[in-house]
């Protein structure tokens, strides 16, 4: 038989053992999540490795998946990256205001683009194809943030002698290379997220620099963004 001073022990003891398994699975949250971001952090430098070899293929394989995660440590790098120009040079909007933009360039992108292909496909998958373009910032991002060392390194102006004008020459090709991976990443992530033809994503692309290339300007009067990070 259990006594009443039993009774009245285990009662006392019961809220105990509540914060003890809440505290548990509360830890085992954060645990959890440490490992998803490390594993997903892992999965995001694998990816980028990927698609300077292997673009086709690997952008094939993201289009059929979507990670909270990696879409959160490729926006996070975008972030950092902001944070560090923005103590590189004055500027008159935080880094946060322009991450902001970013966004809202990022997303009108997305939109433009998802929107005009539902007008000439069956429902699509949007959450592929923000995975997608999330991974065609890469290319972006080493310009941007080449861009930026070199402004340390090699401060302007630049004279124009024989070293001067041998890295212009290689400055030019380095970023002919990076807008070329841009191009490639952009096709493919319209070509398997939304599954578009060739003669379509090149008429979408006509349609879509018509309002942006006059919004870039906007954003460059306006002292947001002298080349647009997209």
């Amino acid at each position: 038989m259990v006594s009443k001073r039993d009774g009245l022990v285990s009662k006392k003891s019961w809220p105990l053992n509540q914060k003890r398994i809440r505290k548990r699975i509360y830890n085992n949250k954060i645990i959890d999540l440490v490992a998803n971001l490390l594993a997903s952090f892992i999965l995001v430098i694998r990816n980028f490795f990927l698609l300077i070899f292997y673009p086709y293929k690997t952008m094939r394989k993201l289009s059929l998946n979507f990670d909270y995660y990696q879409l959160a440590i490729i926006l996070l790098i975008v972030f950092s990256y902001f944070k560090f120009a923005y103590f590189l040079k004055d500027k008159p909007y935080s880094a946060t205001v322009i991450f902001l933009i970013f966004l809202i360039n990022f997303f009108l992108t997305i939109g433009f683009f998802y929107f005009l292909a539902r007008i000439f496909k069956r429902p699509l998958s949007l959450s592929s194809f923000i995975f997608t373009f999330s991974y065609s910032l890469f290319p972006t991002l080493i310009w941007f943030g080449a861009t930026s060392i070199l402004y340390i390194i090699l401060p302007p102006p630049r004279t124009m002698s024989l070293l001067g004008r041998g890295f212009s020459i290689f400055f030019i090709a380095f970023s002919l290379s990076l807008l070329a991976w841009k191009v490639i990443l952009v096709f493919l992530s319209l070509r398997f997220s939304l599954r578009l033809s060739f003669y379509q994503i090149v008429y979408f692309f006509i349609l879509y620099l018509l309002w942006f290339l006059p919004y870039s300007v906007l954003l460059y009067q306006l002292r947001l963004f002298r080349i647009p990070f997209i």
